[in-house]
């Protein structure tokens, strides 16, 4: 039961992290921002994924592999690369949820933190995406909704391609935006 609802927490913080970075997307195009809206699909995004990792931390350390060990090869590695790639939101999302503060220190001394904050937000798109593309299919199949490796390889096929472009997209639009906005216009 707790693996299925982590499942849909895990679900529910895709949709609704997708929702964000459309929305970022859109905000930086467009150079709307909406202060009240950015920050209620944000922090509806971060307790979710409070709860998901809260529940998937209980899971794996209490209930899932403890002491069986995982018992399929080929699933290792997609497993441990999930787990990698989870622990490694955490910290990536401390420098993602600082980004205008740490983009708006001006001083020369500065602008190596300036570049080593793109680039760390950089990583951190592709961790979350890194993450969406190991996982979805995971939340798939213990939810019954996929149950043949077929319908998985095409599950698969169609998260990475989603998770692909919004990577390169916000990638590209949200960096680029940022340099011009922080550094002087130089994009």
């Amino acid at each position: 039961m707790l693996k299925k609802t982590n499942a849909v927490l895990g679900l529910a913080i895709i949709a609704v992290f997708l929702i964000h970075i459309i929305y970022e997307i859109y905000a930086y195009l467009t150079f709307y921002y909406n202060p009240v809206l950015t920050k209620a699909i944000a922090y509806t995004a971060l307790g979710t994924a409070g709860l998901h990792v809260l529940l998937s931390i209980y899971i794996v350390f209490f209930m899932h592999d403890r002491g069986n060990g995982m018992k399929y090869p080929a699933l290792n590695v997609r497993t441990l690369l999930q787990r990698i790639s989870a622990a490694a939101i955490v910290p990536l999302m401390i420098v993602h949820m600082n980004m205008f503060s740490i983009l708006g220190m001006t001083s020369e001394a500065a602008r190596p933190l300036f570049f080593l904050a793109l680039a760390v937000q950089a990583l951190f798109y592709a961790d979350v995406f890194l993450h969406i593309g190991l996982s979805t299919g995971n939340a798939l199949i213990t939810l019954g909704i996929i149950t043949s490796e077929k319908a998985r390889k095409k599950a698969g096929i169609i998260v990475w391609t989603i998770c692909g472009i919004l990577f390169i997209t916000a990638l590209v639009i949200i960096t680029r935006t940022q340099l011009a906005m922080f550094s002087g216009g130089a994009a």
